[in-house]
C-alpha cells in the first residue's frame, strides 16, 4: 500500500511540475495588451494549465499550481504584487470551482457545467477584489491621476466615475472575454491531453517497479 502510494505521488508531482512551468510561460507569452482595455489588463492563458491541472489531478493539484505560479510572478512583479495577488485568489477560487464540481460529475456535461460556473467565479471576484482592493490601492499608491490616465481609453471617465466605468466596460468584460477563451479551449484540448496524464503515471510507476 505504501509503495503505490509512494508511486502515485510521484507521479502527481511530475505533473504538477510540467503544469505549472506551462502555466509561468504562458503567463509570459502570449501576453498582450487591447487597444479598447485599460492598460493594467493584459491578455494571458496561465489559467489554462492551471484549470486542467485541476480536473486531471484534483483541487490540490490545481491549487499547487496556482500557488507556483503565484511565488514566481512575484518575483518579476510590477504592481508592488497586488495583480500577482489578485490573479491568486482568482486562481485558487476558480481551480476550487471547476474541479470540485468535475471530480463529481465526471463527464462532458459536467465539465461544461464546470467551466460555466468557473467562468463566473472568475468575473464575480475579479470585479470585487478590483472594487474594494487592488483599484484604491493603486490610487493611494501610484496616485488617482495616473489610474485614471489609465482607464481614460474608456470614454467619459473622470474622478466621480471611474470605478464604475472600469468595472462596467473594463474590469466585467475583459475578465468575461478571457474567462470564456479559457474555459472554450479548456473543453476542447482537455480530452485530447487527458491520456498524457495516465501514460505518464503509468510509465512512472513503471519504472518505480525496477
Amino acid at each position: 500500500m505504501y509503495m503505490k502510494k509512494r508511486k502515485v505521488t510521484t507521479a502527481w508531482e511530475v505533473q504538477v511540475a510540467i503544469l505549472s512551468a506551462l502555466a509561468i510561460i504562458l503567463y509570459n507569452f502570449p501576453k498582450f495588451q487591447l487597444p479598447f482595455f485599460p492598460g493594467m489588463l493584459s491578455v494571458q492563458f496561465s489559467m489554462l494549465p492551471t484549470i486542467i491541472g485541476g480536473f486531471a489531478l484534483g483541487p490540490v493539484g490545481g491549487i499547487y499550481i496556482v500557488l507556483i505560479k503565484f511565488i514566481f510572478k512575484l518575483l518579476t512583479t510590477r504592481s508592488a504584487g497586488v495583480g500577482e495577488f489578485v490573479d491568486l485568489i482568482i486562481g485558487v477560487c476558480v481551480v476550487l470551482v471547476t474541479s470540485l464540481i468535475y471530480k463529481y460529475i465526471k463527464s462532458k456535461k459536467g465539465a461544461i457545467i464546470a467551466l460555466i460556473m468557473g467562468s463566473i467565479t472568475w468575473v464575480v471576484v475579479a470585479v470585487i477584489l478590483n472594487w474594494l482592493w487592488a483599484i484604491p490601492f493603486y490610487c493611494n499608491t501610484f496616485g488617482m491621476d495616473k489610474v485614471i490616465g489609465m482607464i481614460m481609453v474608456i470614454p467619459g471617465v473622470n474622478e466621480s466615475n471611474y470605478m464604475s466605468k472600469y468595472l462596467l466596460f473594463g474590469c466585467l468584460p475583459f475578465n468575461l472575454m478571457l474567462a470564456s477563451v479559457v474555459s472554450i479551449v479548456t473543453y476542447i484540448i482537455y480530452k485530447r491531453v487527458s491520456w498524457l496524464f495516465e501514460k505518464m503515471t503509468n510509465k512512472i510507476e513503471k519504472k518505480n517497479r525496477v
